[in-house]
């Protein structure tokens, strides 16, 4: 198997076809350099958009609902499945050799803790297998299988958290998490017009920033990234020639290994 790189992609990057074109032309360029390539999928775009998972729980009341946690999370997991859905098929219709799985297929096993679930083990063998078949996978986010035998959700950031454990048990090369910012700022662009980028960052300050309030990587994920010492970068979707982005673990992995 050739070296495995993990590609996660949030809903601002997969909520329309022109981002979901830029997404699988970073894919492509990695499967060009001879990787092989693991797509965790976000839900399709924010809160508002029709298939974010906010207006999917709104269908039922939201926090009014009359549906249990458990049952809630079998709506909430609805739009990572149609975002890996139309994802693999994306990629097919450029001629990629693809396989899609939703996270139960892929090997995550969590605690019952419905909502709000947290991972407790990754099935490697499942990606394995995958990959001998096709050189993408393509993953849903944000979801697992609980010891009960039911989806489960990982929460807010959880689709984060997912691409972090799939590399971790894949044993990955890195995990770049692609955005709307090109990466990691001092402050939120949006807001404040001289935040800069910040190049690079130890997993315990990333924690501490995630903490306390920056959202662009979950803290959950760089904890998962910590204890497996697998190197983070964040990246902008629409960033497609060389450019920018912050490097979250150990400096030296990314001067010494060509990545993409």
């Amino acid at each position: 198997m050739n070296k495995v790189i993990v590609q996660k992609f949030g809903g601002t990057s997969v909520q329309d076809a022109d981002t979901r074109g830029m997404a699988l032309t970073h894919v492509e360029r990695a499967l060009s350099r001879g990787c092989q390539v693991v797509m965790v999928v976000s839900a399709m775009g924010r809160a508002g958009a029709p298939y974010a998972t906010d207006s999917l729980l709104n269908l039922v009341g939201g926090k009014d609902s009359a549906l249990a946690p458990r049952e809630l999370d079998q709506l909430a997991g609805v739009g990572e499945i149609l975002s890996m859905t139309v994802m693999l098929n994306e990629a097919r219709k450029r001629g990629l050799k693809a396989v899609g799985l939703t996270g139960p297929q892929a090997g995550v096993r969590t605690d019952n803790d419905y909502q709000n679930a947290r991972i407790r083990r990754v099935d490697p063998a499942p990606l394995t297998a995958a990959l001998k078949q096709a050189d993408l996978v393509v993953v849903c986010g944000f979801q697992g299988q609980s010891e009960e035998g039911y989806l489960t959700t990982l929460g807010r950031g959880g689709s984060d958290t997912s691409a972090v454990a799939l590399g971790a048990a894949l044993k990955a090369a890195y995990v770049d998490i692609f955005t709307d910012v090109e990466g990691v700022m001092t402050g939120d662009p949006r807001e404040d017009k001289d935040a800069r980028l910040i190049p690079f960052l130890t997993y315990s300050k990333m924690e501490e920033m995630a903490l306390n309030g920056a959202k662009v990587v979950h803290p959950r994920a760089v904890q998962l990234a910590a204890q497996a010492d697998l190197p983070l970068r964040v990246r902008a979707t629409t960033q497609l020639d060389a450019g920018n982005w912050t490097v979250i673990g150990n400096r030296n992995f990314f001067e010494k290994v060509e990545v993409i």
